[in-house]
């Protein structure tokens, strides 16, 4: 029995045993689990951690690789937009010291110890200034020091580096707009001691009070931000960003507008990144000169010193509490709280910003009171303070936008364009014209304001170096320069005269100024005058016509040599091609300013043609096809020989001719140019490096009623004088010669080699082919071939074309007649007086003949004239 109960027990109690073992093993199996769980987690986490932190890294090196390249670059001159060619000081340039540093600081130095930031600083001493360019900056190449020099007549008396002699020194390039929707005015660059404490503070206080104690971002100002966009004032106004004044500056300079959380993350990195290679002070001196602070006017204000000036007319140093504290507050929204346009809301703010600055002790509660006490008053608009170049960059905007119509916006907003204005001689050209308009206002009287446009070009590379659109570019956005087309008059003429020599005709061949009728395809004639109405009445010289303008010479010519020549001529020359019609002699066919100043670079350059541009070179990061350098395209349309001709001739007009005004304003300086006048007032000019176009006009196209001597010279003249003290490079004792010319003298009145006898002599530049045969012999009392009297015989000089209805069938004139009360061949071209007391031509007795003239016309343009001359001989040997 008990073997059976063991038996019976046994099998009881076993199963118990394995299954509290069994149990025992699955929470050792569980408990493993869980801490295999465990452990793979937190490798997992591990892994993520440091993967996150990998990339973040990985992300931060790449932002901070950005930061390094604009740094690297040049932090003001790397960004996107619009660049002025380099300033260029040279040794002899007429500038004062004050000036030179004026310039440094629109160019990016300042006069403060500086970091790499700035493109330089500067420090002024006894011996004048001296300059340290930022490392690595194109300016300053091997050179760690310039020293500028000045004597006591304001100029540069002495330019050195690093102790060596110095030619020229070309400063970093300034920007003239970072925005193409958007002109700026003239702007310095401040750094850190230049900003005013108390305009500090005002910005710190209301915008980034934290900002000497984050490193980029501020947690603090996020929740608090945060906070204000959930509590909205009952104006609607969310008081308060999350962004630091480093975050602003990075979204201003490196990124879009755009609000998405990509930018806001990209914000964050580069803000970063940018502490960590700026001092607080850079930082903020930054920010002070690239904020934007509203519109005035055609003007956009960018930083707080051209704010200054042009909503308060100060000096940034002389800012008061009040109006540092309205420049602050506008930083928020700058139209909403315009001082100029918004005064009641601008106070409004103002007087948040000042409680600020009480709250975060920045001045005492006294200062507060007064403060808030002051009105909101802003100054009168300062044409002075009108936007830089305002005109060109509406020009070179329509270039680039022309070359990227394909693109991105992206594209474009990467694009740094370097361009050709020279703005020193672009402030010339300002106030050159300003200065013309200024007279000729107290002409008008009130009456009626002229407009006035100038072109400066570079005749080797066609560069163009300054651009004046019209009188007011807040007043009228229309570039006459290169929009409005005109008549050019007589400015024209030189391209007739150069068609002639083209053909073989010599500067001394003799043509007949007297009235003439012209017949052209076999029916229609043609009745030109000369200005004034006014004829010597005998034989003059292709030179004398020219130098004194004399239309019925000019259209003799341009028939004799064919209009369909002189067409494609003018054509060749960059002008719109004429219409065959012999008032295109006289420039009848519409031009620009622009065009016909590009036309006279072959004048000036031994007869080759360089199509004007705008843009030296643009680079895009992005783009490489960017990357390129202007080429000129050049063009050679007439020969050295035949452009130094027409050069020599046209020395003349200024010497003895209708721009003889001009003449005593050059001292060892070569010019040449050529007066216009249709219904407007055109004065073309060059020496041998520079051309410069001036046209004055109504836009209304009303007859101007002034020559283009009276209207337009003296604004050429005044800008040229200053190009060439400004740049003497820019002048030029002399036009290359070419070998094939030589310099003969002739008898003005006959033409022919002058003789020992012969009381009017000349110097004429003329090849050996077209070089005169013979000797005058019309002064010597044994050949008596013609009888003068007494008087002086200096002929009235006919300034310009007395336009007819020409080529383009417009009348020229108001007192014009209708052309419905023509006869149906005369209307193109009927004959009409400009003025009636225009000088007369002194009294000549030719001696008694009888002259025929017929003019046919062929298919091909060109004319064959028929002319016979049958003389009667005077009685008394032709004495005088």
């Amino acid at each position: 029995m008990a073997i059976e109960i063991t038996s019976i027990h046994k099998p009881r109690r076993m199963p118990r045993i394995k299954r509290a073992g069994s149990s025992l093993k699955h929470e050792m199996r569980q408990t493993h689990r869980r801490a295999r769980i465990v452990q793979i987690l937190s490798v997992a986490f591990i892994f993520v951690a440091v993967a996150g932190i990998v990339s973040i890294g990985y992300l931060y090196s790449s932002y901070a690789t950005i930061v390094d390249q604009r740094l690297a670059a040049g932090y003001l001159t790397s960004r996107g937009g619009l660049y002025a060619a380099p300033r260029v000081l040279r040794a002899g340039q007429s500038m004062s010291r004050e000036r030179v540093v004026e310039i440094l600081r629109r160019a990016g130095y300042v006069g403060a110890e500086a970091s790499d930031v700035w493109s330089g600083r500067f420090v002024e001493d006894d011996r004048g200034v001296v300059i340290y360019p930022r490392r690595g900056t194109d300016a300053a190449g091997a050179t760690e020091m310039v020293r500028v020099e000045f004597d006591s007549e304001g100029r540069i008396a002495a330019l050195t580096g690093d102790g060596e002699p110095l030619a020229t020194y070309a400063l970093e390039p300034e920007a003239l707009t970072n925005d193409t929707s958007m002109k700026t005015g003239q702007r310095a660059s401040l750094a850190f001691e230049d900003i005013p404490p108390v305009l500090a503070g005002a910005i710190l206080s209301i915008e980034d009070r934290r900002f000497f104690e984050h490193h980029g971002l501020d947690l603090f100002g996020i929740a608090r931000a945060a906070k204000s966009w959930v509590n909205v004032g009952e104006d609607g106004d969310r008081r308060q960003g999350g962004s630091t004044i480093t975050q602003q500056l990075v979204k201003n300079t490196y990124l879009t507008p755009e609000r998405t959380l990509r930018r806001k993350f990209d914000e964050a990195m580069l803000a970063s990144a940018l502490e960590r290679r700026l001092s607080k002070q850079d930082i903020l001196a930054l920010y002070c000169n690239e904020i934007y602070l509203g519109q005035r006017g055609s003007v956009a204000v960018r930083g707080v010193e051209n704010a200054a000036q042009i909503y308060f007319g100060k000096a940034l140093k002389d800012l008061s509490l009040a109006e540092a504290a309205t420049i602050a507050g506008m930083i928020q929204s700058p139209a909403r709280y315009a001082p100029d346009r918004h005064p009641e809301k601008s106070k409004a703010r103002r007087d948040t910003v000042i409680g600020t600055m009480l709250r975060d002790q920045h001045i005492t509660p006294e200062q507060a009171q007064a403060a808030v006490r002051e009105p909101v008053v802003a100054s009168p608009i300062d044409a002075q303070n009108e936007a830089t170049a305002p005109y060109f960059i509406d020009y070179v905007n329509r270039l680039v936008e022309s070359r990227l119509e394909n693109s991105s916006e992206a594209e474009g907003r990467n694009l740094r364009v370097y361009t050709t204005i020279d703005l020193e001689l672009q402030e010339l050209a300002e106030r050159a014209v300003k200065h013309q308009l200024e007279s000729l206002d107290r002409v008008y009287k009130g009456r009626r304001q002229p407009q006035a446009a100038l072109v400066a070009l570079d005749p080797r590379t066609g560069h163009v170096l300054a651009m004046v659109g019209g009188r007011r570019y807040a007043a009228s956005q229309l570039n006459r320069a290169t929009d409005a087309r005109r008549q050019p008059g007589s400015v024209f003429k030189p391209i007739v005269y150069a068609a002639a020599l083209q053909a073989g005709m010599s500067p001394v061949s003799m043509h007949h100024d007297a009235p003439r009728v012209f017949t052209y395809d076999r029916r229609s004639v043609y009745r030109p005058a000369n200005y004034g109405n006014a004829y010597s009445m005998r034989d003059v010289t292709m030179r004398h016509a020219l130098v004194n303008s004399l239309n019925v010479v000019t259209v003799d010519m341009a028939m004799r040599v064919g209009l369909q020549r002189v067409a494609s001529l003018a054509e060749g020359f960059g002008l719109p091609r004429p219409e065959a019609y012999p008032a295109l002699a006289l420039g009848t066919t519409e031009t620009t300013p622009l065009e016909i100043a590009a036309a006279y670079t072959a004048f000036a350059n031994g007869g080759l043609y360089v199509k004007p541009t705008a843009i030296a070179h643009a680079s895009d990061e992005t783009q490489p096809s960017y990357n390129q350098q202007h080429v000129a395209l050049q063009q050679q349309v007439i020969n050295p020989s035949t452009a130094y001709m027409i050069t020599d001739m046209l020395t003349g007009v200024i010497k003895q001719g209708t721009a003889r005004a001009a003449r005593g304003a050059f001292k060892d300086v070569a010019v040449a140019g050529k007066t216009g006048t249709s219904r407007d007032g055109w004065f073309v000019g060059y020496t041998p490096n520079l051309v410069c176009a001036v046209w004055v006009g109504f836009d209304d196209n009303v007859p101007l009623g002034l020559t283009g001597a009276h209207s337009a010279l003296p604004a050429w003249t005044e800008f040229v004088k200053g190009a060439v003290e400004l740049r003497p490079e820019l002048g030029g004792e002399a036009f290359a010669r070419p070998d094939s010319i030589t310099v003969v003298d002739i008898d003005s009145e006959t033409g022919q080699r002058a003789s020992a006898s012969c009381p009017h002599r000349e110097r004429v530049a003329v090849t050996a082919a077209l070089a005169p045969g013979y000797e005058c012999t019309a002064h010597n009392p044994l050949y008596p071939d013609f009888a003068y009297t007494d008087e002086a015989d200096e002929i009235a000089h006919n300034e310009d074309a007395a336009l007819n209805y020409g080529a383009t069938g417009h009348a020229l004139h108001s007192s014009a007649p209708d052309p419905a009360t023509l006869p149906a061949s005369h209307t193109r071209d009927a004959m009409i007086e400009i003025r009636d007391d225009a000088p007369r031509p002194a009294r000549i007795e030719p001696l008694p003949s009888a002259r025929t003239t017929r003019t046919e016309t062929h298919a091909d343009g060109r004319s064959h004239l028929t002319n016979e001359i049958t003389v009667v001989p005077s009685i008394g040997g032709g004495q005088r």
